[in-house]
């Protein structure tokens, strides 16, 4: 129905993202950050906004998360709760399908830690 489509269209638009430069506001910004939320105008302005946007880059996240796992194995709380942080990421972006998986695997180890809920 209706609701359906209305999504449809907001995941597209959120696909259509303008290459507008997430530090400086300048249009047809060539760089994109590896995690596709966020365009650059050039390697300065990237440099500039780093310290706030590794706090929200679903890709650093990625990259931290696949080496505490290799540190401390899967059912741990620590990965579980990064796997919240990036499904919420992921939602906040339009990325349902990456959303779902990370809040799959964060309740599959919440469960495996604490039990049934």
């Amino acid at each position: 129905g209706v609701k359906k489509r209305g999504f449809k269209v907001r995941m597209e638009a959120g696909l259509e993202k303008p290459k507008v430069c997430g530090t400086c506001g300048a249009g047809d910004a060539p760089l994109k950050c590896p995690c596709k939320a966020v365009f650059y105008c050039g390697t300065a302005c990237q440099r500039t906004s780093w310290r706030e946007h590794r706090k929200v880059c679903t890709f650093d996240l990625e990259r931290k998360l696949g080496k505490e796992r290799g540190r401390v194995g899967g059912e741990d709380r620590a990965i579980a709760d990064a796997c919240f942080k990036l499904g919420y990421l992921y939602s906040q972006q339009d990325r349902a399908g990456e959303a779902e998986e990370k809040y799959v695997e964060a309740l599959r180890i919440f469960v495996a830690l604490e039990g049934e809920w």
